[in-house]
């Protein structure tokens, strides 16, 4: 009896099941990044511009949502060939949030989003390839 072995098949059958698991995985990390900077508390200073009252993320807290502009910024981005994805919070003020500045201590929001997700991540990808396997 032959068994018939098909590698390329097999690979390509393995690779789209992975690319699954990272499109989960990354959407996974997107909607926790959105989530810490739409959820409250903050413990930052409290102030008040154009009439209405604002309350401030702290240092090393996610970023306040005040216009809702970085929060709505986010898109992915996937690299097919590579099986990657890259999250991104697109507004121009998203890294000095993220890593700090001189005159600012950082707000991290999509590292912290990743280190969460992590487990998604693996958990998904792994999901994804043993349904293919047991085929």
């Amino acid at each position: 009896m032959a068994v018939e072995w098909d590698a390329a098949a097999i690979r390509a059958k393995i690779e789209a099941a992975a690319m699954r698991g990272v499109i989960t995985g990354a959407a996974a990390v997107q909607d926790d990044g959105t989530r810490r900077i739409q959820s409250p508390p903050k413990s930052g200073r409290i102030y008040v511009r154009r009439g209405v009252s604002h309350q401030a993320s702290a240092p090393g807290e996610a970023p306040a949502n005040d216009t809702g502009r970085l929060a709505n910024s986010t898109d992915i981005r996937y690299d097919v060939p590579v099986l990657a994805a890259y999250v991104n919070w697109a507004a121009g003020y998203a890294r000095a949030l993220e890593y700090g500045t001189e005159r600012m201590e950082p707000r991290p929001f999509a590292r912290p989003s990743l280190i969460a997700k992590e487990k998604t991540i693996r958990d998904a990808i792994a999901s994804e390839i043993a349904q293919v396997l047991q085929r």
